[in-house]
């Protein structure tokens, strides 16, 4: 008798057995139908479906034979895999290699044997169709044929199997991934433990480590193992000591199946730590390798790293690049904004009502006295830290916001670290979500000191004001009496400087007027009571009191398109100052027989009033401090048009005051449109 050899590839064909996954699983009626088939045709008592494992030979369908399986080194089917042919055995007592063996000379006695090799996908021999008599019989051309074509059919069978098990493999290993995409709970380094946790499951391997690679240093950034106290986050090692310098020769996946027995054998990972399977993809980041994402154990692989295995830890080592870049991206904004004094942020509403500040730099923590985690799941802490007087207006705020989807803007007092209230003030820009939810980005800025010293300034003013209304006007009452000639006669000299001295006493008063009106505008004490009313006709009546102005200056006010019925909310008298502040600077800047042009329309759900004068535009370097106190483009005294700088402050602290916004556009050299909007009425929005 003659012991089968063992094939030159047999490590191979032992792992593509393996991914059948057919070894002893229970009999199935698709490969049992051609056993009995294979027996009907060549008339025979025996035929069986043979798969050559590692020691022995099982069956996954047998007729005619009752025993399971039978050792590998007395088998027939052992030679049968040695070779592309069938092997057929007429007669086994002729035979040398057979007529010593067991199987003929004891039960089931065989004579006769034919066995066709059986091949996976990948071509390896993994076993036989055979047919198996106890008396001897011929075999002839035909014969092999057939039993060729049945062989074929089992194949066909391993494929659809195989394509199962493949396709099985790959929704599992595409299900795992989508699972690690979707976590998003915790911070970068947690997710990735916990991906690492999965796919060391997954790959039934005990260790996976994210790497990062600097020049010729590996660091552990993350990892997961079932080893204690072999690695820690940060640990640094040569990298030339580790086997991701075995794939970045290549930068594609690595896989080794048993470290011992490749000609990998001698490397210095090996021989310090002893791992004995390990694969590895390199993790790609703007054209550059950041690292690594690989697994190892001390085991070798009972089976090869398959080609579903390698996918997922290609698909896995994306899935790290985009954490570690957005990471990367995250701590490059928090050095930024970590020198802007007060915090950046996203603050999102749902149509429910509940809110969460899904960004916020790390100027929360002096803002709010919270964290940016906290924040990100409930924004409910922030608001616990607004002062109670102010919290309403603030929420109200957001809400109009919301609507209208106009800036957000507010000045509200916060606890401060020390327990006191400080000022702080919000800028935002809403942003309308598909799902009825509303997203503003902006920012907080810590005004605590400005306000003070505004509060300081304003109180001075108002005292300042005060003080000399009383004596000014008084002054004003003389200068009236002594040129109506209640004193007497007057040369034309004095008169004159009389005149000078009541037209600045004039310019005086409008002077602590503007005043007086930014001291009570900017403590709540100006009466503003905003109705509902028609639009077009308070514009009017304003525009017929600045006509005199108009005409002393050669300028043609005229009012050039007003929709009409526009309704909104305002309060008349304030209104027709805010216009009047407008219109008399468009006359002010506006040429000789200049032309200033007013039209009122409805714009969605505002009403907007929109002022144009043909002069020389807004400087460049003045827009953005416009609308301030006393701002003036050309503050010299030789300056050509006189004005306090207060009245676009007023006019923005009035249209403030009633729910509007005010603004402008403007090319320089090309003239300038400023504008008024206020909400239009509930039934016309």
């Amino acid at each position: 008798m003659k012991t089968p050899e063992i094939p030159s590839d047999e490590a191979h064909r032992l792992s593509a057995l393996d991914e059948l996954q057919l070894l002893d699983t229970p009999p199935e009626e698709r490969f049992d139908r051609l056993t009995r088939l294979a027996a009907r045709t060549f008339n025979i008592p025996i035929a069986l479906v043979s798969l050559v494992d590692s020691d022995r030979q099982w069956f996954k369908s047998r007729h005619g034979l009752e025993a399971p399986e039978t050792a590998r080194d007395i088998s027939f089917c052992g030679h049968a895999i040695l070779r592309e042919e069938a092997l057929v055995i007429e007669n086994a007592l002729n035979d040398d290699r057979f007529s010593g063996n067991p199987l003929v000379t004891g039960a089931p006695n065989i004579r006769f044997y034919a066995g066709a090799p059986l091949h996976d996908r990948h071509g390896y021999r993994v076993g036989t169709l055979c047919v198996i008599d106890d008396k001897p019989r011929t075999f002839s051309e035909d014969d092999k044929i057939t039993l060729r074509d049945l062989a074929d059919l089992v194949e066909r069978e391993f494929g659809f199997g195989e394509l199962g098990n493949y396709y099985d493999e790959r929704n599992r290993a595409m299900n795992l991934l989508t699972e690690i995409a979707l976590d998003n709970e915790g911070d970068a380094g947690q997710r990735a433990t916990r991906a690492l946790e999965a796919a060391c499951e997954y790959l039934g391997v005990e260790t996976g480590i994210i790497s990062r690679i600097t020049g010729n240093a590996y660091t552990v950034q993350w990892h997961f193992t079932r080893l204690r106290g072999t690695l820690e986050n940060g640990t640094t090692f040569p990298l030339e000591r580790t086997y991701c310098s075995l794939m970045l020769v290549s930068g594609e996946v690595l896989a080794i199946d048993k470290m011992g027995g490749s000609r990998h054998q001698n490397h210095a990972c090996y021989q310090a730590f002893g791992l004995e399977s390990y694969l590895a993809a390199p993790v790609w980041i703007d054209d550059r390798i950041f690292g690594t994402v690989n697994f190892s154990s001390r085991h070798p692989r009972p089976r090869p790293f398959t080609a579903t295995e390698k996918m997922f830890v290609t698909l896995l080592a994306r899935w790290v690049a985009d954490i570690v870049h957005q990471q990367e991206h995250t701590e490059t904004l928090n050095k930024l904004t970590n020198q802007i004094p007060g915090m950046l942020y996203q603050y999102r509403l749902w149509p429910d009502g509940h809110s969460a500040f899904p960004y916020t730099s790390p100027g929360i923590q002096t803002i709010f006295g919270i964290t940016a985690e906290d924040a990100a799941k409930d924004a409910s802490p922030a608001f616990a830290q607004i002062h109670s007087d102010d919290v309403a207006d603030v929420a109200e705020s957001i809400r109009v916001s919301a609507r209208s989807l106009e800036t957000w803007r507010h000045r509200y007092r916060v606890r401060w670290q020390d327990n006191a209230w400080h000022w702080v003030e919000g800028y935002a820009n809403p942003e309308a979500l598909p799902d009825g939810s509303v997203l503003w980005h902006g920012y907080i800025a810590d005004i605590h000191e400005r306000q003070m010293v505004d509060e300081m300034k304003n109180q001075f003013i108002s005292t300042v004001s005060h003080e000399l209304t009383t004596p000014l006007t008084s002054i004003a009452g003389s200068l009236d009496l002594i040129l109506s000639g209640a004193t007497g006669p007057l040369t034309e000299k004095t008169t004159r400087m009389l005149e000078i001295a009541k037209q600045n006493s004039k310019h005086l008063k409008h002077l602590i007027g503007d005043l007086l009106d930014i001291e009570r505008l900017v403590s709540g004490n100006m009466p503003i009571e905003p109705v509902e009313q028609e639009l077009e006709s308070a514009v009017r009546q304003a525009l017929e009191e600045i006509q005199p102005l108009a005409h002393r200056r050669g300028v043609k006010v005229e009012l050039s398109h007003a929709d009409h019925e526009i309704y909104a909310r305002f309060d008349r008298k304030h209104l027709a100052q805010a216009i009047a502040n407008l219109v008399s600077n468009a006359i002010k800047f506006s040429p000789q027989q200049g032309l200033v042009q007013i039209t009122v329309r409805q714009l969605g759900q505002q009403a907007r009033l929109e002022v144009r004068d043909h002069g020389a535009g807004v400087p460049e370097s003045f827009r953005d401090q416009i609308f301030q106190k006393f701002a003036q483009a050309n503050a010299s005294p030789s300056r050509p048009q006189e004005g306090t700088g207060l009245g676009l402050a007023i006019t923005r602290e009035l249209m403030h005051a009633m729910g509007g916004e005010v603004g402008f556009e403007s090319e320089e050299g090309h003239g300038a449109c400023f504008w008024l909007s206020l909400p239009v009425a509930a039934g016309q929005a």
